[in-house]
């Protein structure tokens, strides 16, 4: 299935019928929404304890739609968690504005005949080869809230692994195979970005 359809959240809720976790005939993802928010909050509370423990390889990125300093106190579904698994050679990231090319395969968190999460997406096939795999393009503007949020950190030729809870994903909405209240991870190499309108690859 082509990446749209899983991340184009606003093009999917137009295009796609939304079906709620009620609606399910099987009990692959029974009671999703409770499952879905325990592991993320205990997600979230084990990647902070990492942090405080020095470990770097780990980090809680707040969405970028969610407000700075006031009064606002941010929630565990506020956040993104990544794991960095290689540290590419660029020194810039994209911005909001700007548009990505990236190589990814994405899962749902473990279930009942998945232990390994359901893999409802990837860009390539078998194992990643940089030479013959063909990266996936899209406008972050485009993409849901969680994955535009984390690419925008990354520079070129890095590599993670991606927690979005179903927040900053596709919230109560069913996308394609993923179910709604799902958590999005991904396997996520950042490959290149530009500035859309100029087609400018700095």
């Amino acid at each position: 299935m082509k990446f749209r359809s899983f991340i184009w959240c606003a093009l999917a809720a137009l295009s796609l019928v939304a079906c709620k976790e009620e609606d399910d005939t099987i009990n692959e993802f029974a009671n999703w929404q409770a499952v879905n928010d325990e592991y993320y909050s205990k997600l979230v509370a084990e990647t902070q304890e990492k942090i405080n423990a020095g470990d770097t390889s780990w980090e809680l990125i707040k969405a970028y739609t969610k407000p700075s300093g006031g009064e606002y106190s941010p929630g565990y579904s506020d956040y993104v968690v990544v794991e960095k698994l290689e540290q590419g050679s660029g020194t810039t990231s994209p911005l909001l504005s700007d548009s990505a090319e990236v190589h990814y395969v994405g899962t749902l968190i473990p279930s009942l005949n998945y232990p390994q999460g359901y893999e409802f997406d990837r860009t390539y096939t078998g194992v990643f080869d940089p030479v013959v795999s063909s990266p996936a393009k899209f406008s972050l503007r485009g993409v849901v809230v969680g994955f535009s949020t984390a690419v925008q950190k990354m520079h070129r030729g890095d590599r993670w692994r991606v927690y979005i809870p179903y927040q900053l994903g596709y919230k109560s909405n069913a996308t394609g195979s993923v179910p709604a209240y799902s958590t999005l991870i991904f396997d996520l190499r950042l490959e290149d970005f530009w500035k859309k309108e100029q087609g400018d690859r700095e």
